[in-house]
């Protein structure tokens, strides 16, 4: 149910947009992931790095889209050992943005919400080994879904060249461990930056 509701909601925002898009830009991105598991034992924060391109259709002066295509690292510590679970995606995530200010302003505030969809490459361990029930079966699912918030900065670099910096924080719709009546989710903050350059007039 909850990859319908992702992609019919990735739908909608897509065909959406208006005919009469003033901006549509890309670049490319960096970021920290802070992320934990839910309903695990004793969970710690876990850095991770996230990189990637992104892309911002602007509807109107103050309404836009976002979309983000990145490899992310979740997963979690523990504050009673040094075990770490590194849980690896290929992630998209798609939000409706708002702009405060006017299109003139070199400094333009925003906040944002949305869903994301995530795939699972890798299940790893702190030794590098990957996580695996003994019969040898993946003990973490490869799909993951959930929705975002945040607010960012937009600032001109030049005309219709932004730096774009976002914060967020984010939390997972379904478990993402491959047994029946768990409810380990993917959670935690996401600080980014990145460059967006104009691909229309």
């Amino acid at each position: 149910m909850t990859k319908k509701v992702y992609l019919a909601a990735v739908f909608l925002l897509v065909t959406g947009i208006s005919a009469k898009t003033q901006t549509l830009s890309i670049g490319p991105l960096a970021g920290v992931n802070l992320m934990t598991i839910s309903d695990t034992n004793s969970p710690k924060i876990l850095p991770g790095l996230m990189a990637g391109i992104f892309g911002n259709y602007s509807i109107n002066e103050h309404f836009g889209i976002n979309a983000k295509l990145m490899f992310s690292q979740m997963g979690t510590g523990t504050d009673i050992s040094d075990d770490i679970v590194r849980l690896n995606y290929i992630q998209l995530p798609v939000s409706m943005v708002y702009f405060f200010g006017n299109n003139g302003n070199t400094i333009r505030p925003k906040i944002f919400a949305g869903l994301y969809g995530s795939y699972l490459l890798q299940a790893r361990d702190n030794n590098g080994n990957d996580i695996v029930f003994p019969n040898g079966n993946d003990v973490y699912v490869k799909p993951d879904f959930g929705a975002q918030i945040g607010a960012g900065l937009n600032f001109i670099i030049r005309p219709r060249t932004w730096l774009n910096i976002d914060a967020g924080y984010s939390t997972g719709f379904n478990s993402i461990v491959d047994v029946e009546g768990t409810k380990n989710r993917n959670n935690g903050f996401q600080i980014s930056a990145g460059v967006s350059f104009p691909l229309n007039d």
